[in-house]
């Protein structure tokens, strides 16, 4: 088995500043009077992403799509990550550029996609985002116990933060397979380097 074909890291920071995590906070009550949140901007990623890849492959081969949009849709990701590791604790600087992004993803394109293949990862990626959004309610508690380490101690523990770490890789994946960047499936793993799954099976 080979390792799967996206990987995420990230350093984490020796010390938590409480001006930024009170930024967040306020970054956060933002969201909610506008009525959002982390997650549904999250659920935005995963629908668009296969409905831009079916665009750009209509009528264009994966040789083409990958040379022409993987690069760019790797820089977002590795912003949008960035931006979600920010909020998340799992790093303490907030990427205000694509060239400032804090969150290293590496992602090795593969398989052969088409436009109707892109689009039935509407329905492909929904068993790992349902197990990736029950993580993630757990992951709000992590969060939350590591809100009072950075307000106490400036400092989040290593636990917590891999853990919260692990939710960000997890996520990141599942949007790359969504993005039709790889064609196996995305592991259900924290791990930095699992193995990939057999490819998914996908409509014609």
């Amino acid at each position: 088995m080979v390792p799967y074909p996206v990987s995420y890291s990230i350093e984490k920071p020796a010390r938590y500043s409480r001006l930024q995590l009170l930024v967040r906070l306020i970054a956060l009550v933002a969201l909610g009077i506008l009525g959002l949140s982390l997650g549904l901007l999250y659920l935005v990623a995963f629908l668009l992403l296969p409905a831009y890849a079916a665009a750009r492959l209509s009528g264009r081969d994966a040789e083409t799509y990958f040379r022409e949009d993987a690069p760019g849709l790797v820089l977002g990701l590795a912003w949008f990550a960035s931006i979600y590791a920010w909020f998340g604790l799992v790093t303490d600087q907030l990427p205000v550029r694509a060239s400032e992004k804090q969150a290293h993803i590496a992602v090795e394109p593969m398989g052969t996609p088409t436009a109707a293949s892109a689009l039935w990862r509407l329905l492909l990626g929904f068993p790992s985002a349902l197990v990736l959004a029950f993580l993630g309610w757990l992951g709000g508690l992590v969060w939350l116990w590591s809100v009072l380490r950075v307000v106490l101690f400036e400092h989040v523990g290593e636990t917590a933060h891999a853990y919260l770490t692990g939710l960000q890789r997890w996520s990141v994946r599942l949007l790359a397979y969504q993005a039709s960047l790889v064609d196996v499936y995305p592991p259900f793993s924290f791990e930095d380097a699992p193995s990939a799954l057999p490819q998914a099976h996908s409509a014609p």
